[in-house]
Formats: C-alpha cells, sequence, structure tokens
C-alpha cells in the first residue's frame, strides 16, 4: 500500500469529504489536525461531523428505514448525531443498548440483536420498550416471550435467519452462509420453526425477517441475491402458515474506501433493492415487506482519520526504514486481524525529493503491529505528525489496553471548530479496576 506526498481528498479517495492539504497541511472541518494533535495529543481519532452528516441523509434518501449500526462505532454524541438526521440505531449488546438509552435516542428507534443475548438484555432491552429484538435461535424466542409477559409486554421482534448468500472482504467477515453462527438457515427448517414458535408466543409479535450477509461488501450482486432469498423464504411463509412478513431487514455491510476501493453508489443500489424487492413480492404474491439497512462502516468510517506522532525512525535488517508511532494495534487493530490496509500520509506533505518509502509501526510488542507498508515519508520524521485515513469504523470499537495502553480521544471537527466526543483515558482510569489488597496481618 502506498499514499502520495500530497493525497487529494474527495469522493473516490479514502479521506473525508472536508479535508484538504492547505498551508498548515491536512485540514478537516476547517481544522488543522497538526494543531489538533497538539492540543489533544495523540493518538487521536478526529471525525468529519459534516461527512457524517451526508452520508446519514444519502441513506436515509436511498432506504425506507435505517439503522447506524452502533458497533462500528459507539459514541453519544454521534447516536444523537444519526438519530438527529432520521436514523434509528442498532445495538448489539447491552452496553451498546445502555449507551442509546443514556443518550437519549427514543426506545422505539433502537433494535437489539446478537447470538448469545442474557437474561439481562432481554429484560433490558424489553423493559426499556425497544422497537424490535432480534431473535438469534428458538431458545432465545422462548426466553424473549417469558420476559415479555411477565413484564406485560407484547415485543415486536425478527428472527434472524441465515440467506446462503456469501459476501464480505475477509472470512471473518461473512456471515450469511450455512457456517454462520448467526441465524437459522432457511434451508433447514429451523428458521421456519423459529418464525412459527414467534408468531405463536403471547407475549411477542412477529414482524419479520432479519438477516445480514457480510461486511466491506463493493458489489451489489450478494445484496440483491440475499433480498431473493428471503422474499421466497417469506412467500413460503405465507403460504403454508398464513405468516405476513412486513419487514424484510438485509443487514448492513457496505463498503468503503479505504486505498483505491470503488464503494457502491448507494442511490443507485437502494434503486436495485427496491425494484427487486417489488418484483420478487409480486412473483411470491405477498405484500412488499418494508425494506430495512443496517450500516455503520458505510456512516461512520470515512469520516474518521486518526492522528500519531512518529517517536523512532530506523533501519531494519532487510533494509526497510521504519517510523515507529505512538499508537498501533490497540487503538486500530484491524491490519492484524483482517490484513486491513489503510491510507496513511504525514500531516504537513514533505518537500518533493526528499521522501523514500517507509513501513510505519506501532508501538506495541508484537511483529505484526504494523499500519502501513511503503508511505513515502520525509527525512526529518521523528516527532512528526502522521494521519491514516479511513479509521471512523472498527477502530475505536475494537480498541484495547494492550501494553496497558489507555485508549485515545475522540474528536469532532465541524465549522473550524473541534469539539471533544470522547476524553482520552488515563491510567487512573486504567487502574480504577484494581482490587485494593488487604493490609497484611502481623502475626
Amino acid at each position: 500500500m502506498s499514499a502520495s506526498l500530497s493525497p487529494t481528498p474527495g469522493p473516490s479517495t479514502p479521506w473525508p469529504v472536508t479535508a484538504h492539504w492547505g498551508d498548515e497541511g491536512l485540514e478537516v472541518g476547517g481544522v488543522p489536525v497538526d494543531r489538533l494533535a497538539r492540543e489533544f495529543g495523540t493518538p487521536l481519532l478526529v471525525l468529519d461531523a459534516e461527512h457524517l452528516r451526508r452520508r446519514c441523509r444519502e441513506l436515509r434518501t436511498a432506504f425506507p428505514r435505517v439503522y447506524f449500526a452502533a458497533k462500528a462505532l459507539t459514541a453519544r454524541r454521534l447516536l444523537r448525531l444519526v438519530n438527529a438526521e432520521g436514523l434509528r440505531v442498532l445495538a448489539a449488546s447491552g452496553g451498546e443498548l445502555d449507551a442509546c438509552l443514556r443518550a437519549g435516542i427514543p426506545p422505539s428507534h433502537i433494535a437489539l440483536h446478537g447470538n448469545c443475548k442474557g437474561d439481562p438484555e432481554i429484560d433490558a432491552a424489553i423493559g426499556a420498550g425497544v422497537g424490535l429484538l432480534v431473535c438469534d435461535h428458538l431458545e432465545e424466542i422462548a426466553r424473549a416471550d417469558a420476559v415479555a409477559r411477565r413484564l406485560g409486554r407484547r415485543q415486536d421482534v425478527l428472527v434472524r435467519v441465515v440467506p446462503g448468500v456469501a459476501a464480505g472482504a475477509h472470512p471473518s467477515l461473512v456471515t450469511g452462509t450455512p457456517a454462520s453462527k448467526f441465524g437459522l438457515p432457511i434451508d433447514s427448517g429451523a428458521a421456519t420453526a423459529g418464525v412459527v414458535a414467534a408468531v405463536e408466543a403471547a407475549g411477542l409479535r412477529f414482524r419479520g425477517l432479519h438477516a445480514h450477509i457480510g461486511s466491506q461488501v463493493l458489489d451489489a450482486a450478494p445484496f440483491l441475491a440475499s433480498v431473493d432469498a428471503l422474499t421466497a423464504f417469506a412467500g413460503e411463509l405465507a403460504r403454508r402458515h398464513g405468516v405476513e412478513t412486513e419487514i424484510l431487514d438485509i443487514g448492513g455491510g457496505f463498503g468503503i474506501t479505504y486505498l483505491d476501493e470503488d464503494p457502491l453508489d448507494l442511490a443507485c443500489t437502494g434503486s436495485a433493492l427496491l425494484e427487486r424487492l417489488r418484483r420478487a413480492a409480486a412473483r411470491e404474491g405477498i405484500p412488499v415487506p418494508l425494506l430495512a439497512v443496517e450500516p455503520g462502516r458505510a456512516i461512520v468510517g470515512g469520516a474518521g482519520v486518526t492522528l500519531y506522532r512518529v517517536g523512532a525512525v530506523k533501519v531494519a535488517a532487510d533494509g526497510r526504514r521504519l517510523a515507529a508511532v505512538d499508537g498501533g494495534m490497540s487503538d486500530n487493530p484491524r491490519p492484524m486481524l483482517y490484513g486491513a490496509q489503510h491510507a496513511v500520509a504525514p500531516v504537513v506533505p514533505a518537500r518533493p525529493g526528499e521522501a523514500s518509502m517507509t513501513t510505519v509501526v506501532g508501538r506495541h510488542c508484537e511483529s505484526g503491529d504494523v499500519i502501513a507498508e511503503a508511505v513515502p515519508l520525509g527525512a526529518e520524521l521523528v516527532g512528526q505528525v502522521l494521519v491514516a485515513a479511513a479509521t471512523g469504523a472498527y477502530c475505536y470499537s475494537l480498541s484495547s489496553n494492550y501494553n496497558r495502553t489507555p485508549r485515545p480521544a475522540v474528536v469532532a471537527v465541524h465549522g473550524s471548530a473541534a469539539q471533544l466526543w470522547l476524553r482520552r483515558e488515563t491510567h487512573d482510569d486504567l487502574d480504577r479496576l484494581e482490587v485494593t489488597e488487604p493490609a497484611a496481618t502481623v502475626a
């Protein structure tokens, strides 16, 4: 992977929509990011609020119902922003549900899914009155029914099914095949049993089907195939069991540009999927279900850049020039998990002729802690700030405290101003989980 000395942001690049290289180097949201590095420290995740809003509006226009997948990045201000733009929110755990509720998201705008929900999570979701509970398996349907009846509620549910469609940029991101740990296969009888159980449960109201085929998908064909499979299953449910499928949630997974990928046009994809759904429903003789999607990466991924400061430069035994920065796999494990690549560039571009190809590595005790290969960087690097593009999704949310490293701050920029959304974690934050040992007893 390589990056030019002064990348040009734009719709086909990984940089946020307001990014450009000005007199002080890279600016996002009208703010020089080098100034942000000095003010907030590094590593630092910077989010372009205008980029977020534009993506929300594109998706809201393209699809009848959109849930923001909070797993991509969970922060209360972000959740409020997407909800204000007309999106609902999908939580994948009790923690994400709690964040949504603390952010003031109306419970009716929240859906909760997950393949191993605990009783406290189901209780919290139904107790709060979430709009949808996505049930993953038969036993969970029974538990949700019991909770709803105990609370005197009737909970709207979707049943997660496996459409048998493979898609995704890495095997770990493929979720729609028979080998998936999620949902009930539609070709095994298990999915039918799950739907019938939900329909017959006194505490539940079956609303429709849920599926997810994979992540970082750059081709519309798998989504179209998923719509075909799900609509055919909905037709079978109607004919054999008299069950109406009101909602068809095809999940998320829309890919973005990390280096030079060509992502799907959301408006065209939405039109194609809606037309495919209408035709498939007519073929099956059923009412057209409401189409829902659950993008996360497509909203926040390209909005984010991460700032790092170079702490050391050396030449490895194999001749590579290495630049070590003050972050790495603790704030972005994607390169190690998926072999992911991010465009990396100097915040202040090197002067023409002085750059040499450099491998950017992290600070952690793993040889695989490599952020980028073959980045053209200048001679004087120590103390300089580098920027990695398209880090808004699945970087902070997958971050860790490896090597007892505090998580970075998250700052949003808009209108030449910066707003701290998540403060930097401190050593005191990490220490708060320690249990004080009792004083030694003197014999």
